[in-house]
C-alpha cells in the first residue's frame, strides 16, 4: 500500500458520496470507463467490492462504509495543509455558511443568530436548509452543512454536539374552541381532530409518549411545516402540538390559543450538531461559537 494513489481515495469519496459513476467522473472531468477502471484497482488492493449496483444507485459494502469517514478526514487534512488554509477573519470574510434547520428555528432561533452575524461579520452569507433528519449526518460530513439545529439526537463519535437549551411541548387550538379548554381531559384531547407535522421535523416525541400510554392521535391533516399551523388552526376545530418557545410567536400570528397537555411529554433538548475534523475549519468554529453565542441565554431561554 506504500505506492497507493491518492486519487484513488478521492475517487472513492466522490462514489460513496454521489452514489454514480457517471457523476464522479463528471466531477473528476475523467470518463466514465476511467472511473471504472479505478475503483477495479480499489476493489483488488482492498480485497472487496466496495459497491454494488442496485435501482437507487452504487451501495457500499461495510468495509467502504467503514472507510468513509476516515478517509474523508484525512483528505481534508491533507487538502487544508496543502492549501494552507487556517485563518479565518469574520470582519472580511465572505464565505457562505449552511445552516440544517426547521422553520421553527427560522422562526425563533435565526433572528438572534443574524443579528451577531450582522454585527460581527457582515460580508457572510448564510443559507437554511430545511431540515431533513435522514440526510442530515452524511451532508455534515461531506461539507454539505456546516452545522444543524434539531431536537432528535445525533449520536455518532464524529459529531460534536452542544445543547444550547430545554424546552417542552404544548397543545394548540383556536382561541375560539368550544370545547378546548387551558386543561383538557386526554379523553377530550382525543376526542378532536388534529394537524400532525411530518416527522421529518423531527419532533416526534409527543405520539411516542401517546403511543407508549396506548393512545394515537386522530389525524385530519398532515403538513411539512409548524409555520402553517396558525392560520389553520385559526378557523378549524383541530387541535395540533407545537414546542413551547414559539407559542408566544404562533399566538401574534393568528387567534389562536396554546393548553397544556393532559399527558406527560419528556422535555427536549434543541441541539447544535457540527463534524469533528483531525483538522478544525476556524470558519466553522467561528460559526459554532457564534450560534452558541446567540443561542444560550442565562437560564437556557433562547435569544428572541
Amino acid at each position: 500500500m506504500a505506492d497507493y494513489d491518492l486519487n484513488l481515495v478521492r475517487t472513492f469519496l466522490l462514489l460513496y458520496e454521489t452514489r454514480s459513476v457517471t457523476r464522479t467522473a463528471e466531477c473528476l472531468s475523467l470518463t466514465q470507463p476511467s472511473v471504472s477502471h479505478a475503483l477495479g484497482r480499489m476493489r483488488k488492493q482492498f480485497n472487496d467490492s466496495l459497491f454494488s449496483r442496485s435501482t437507487g444507485g452504487l451501495q457500499p459494502t461495510e468495509l467502504a462504509t467503514a472507510m468513509y469517514p476516515t478517509l474523508r478526514q484525512a483528505i481534508e487534512v491533507i487538502d487544508s495543509t496543502v492549501s494552507g488554509v487556517g485563518q479565518f477573519d469574520p470582519a472580511t470574510s465572505h464565505r457562505t455558511f449552511r445552516l440544517h434547520a426547521t422553520d421553527l428555528g427560522e422562526v425563533n432561533l435565526l433572528p438572534p443568530v443574524l443579528a451577531r452575524i450582522a454585527e460581527t461579520a457582515p460580508g457572510v452569507d448564510l443559507h437554511i436548509t430545511p431540515l431533513n433528519f435522514s440526510v442530515v449526518e452524511t451532508e455534515l460530513r461531506q461539507g454539505q452543512t456546516d452545522a444543524v439545529i434539531c431536537t432528535p439526537r445525533i449520536a455518532a463519535d464524529d459529531v460534536e454536539r452542544d445543547v444550547l437549551f430545554e424546552d417542552h411541548y404544548s397543545g394548540i387550538c383556536s382561541a375560539a374552541h368550544p370545547r378546548i379548554g387551558p386543561t383538557p381531559t386526554l379523553e377530550e384531547f382525543l376526542g378532536e381532530r388534529h394537524i400532525a407535522v411530518d416527522v421529518s421535523a423531527g419532533h416526534t416525541d409527543v405520539d411516542r409518549s401517546l403511543s407508549l400510554l396506548g393512545h394515537s392521535r386522530d389525524v385530519a391533516l398532515r403538513i411539512s411545516h409548524f409555520a402553517a399551523l396558525p392560520p389553520l388552526l385559526e378557523t378549524t376545530p383541530y387541535l395540533s402540538i407545537i414546542p413551547a418557545s414559539v407559542s408566544e410567536q404562533f399566538c401574534r400570528m393568528a387567534g389562536v390559543k396554546t393548553f397544556e397537555l393532559p399527558f406527560p411529554v419528556p422535555a427536549v433538548e434543541i441541539s447544535l450538531y457540527t463534524y469533528k475534523r483531525v483538522l478544525p475549519d476556524p470558519g466553522t468554529e467561528w460559526f459554532r461559537s457564534t450560534m452558541k453565542t446567540a443561542l444560550t441565554r442565562a437560564g437556557g431561554d433562547p435569544g428572541r
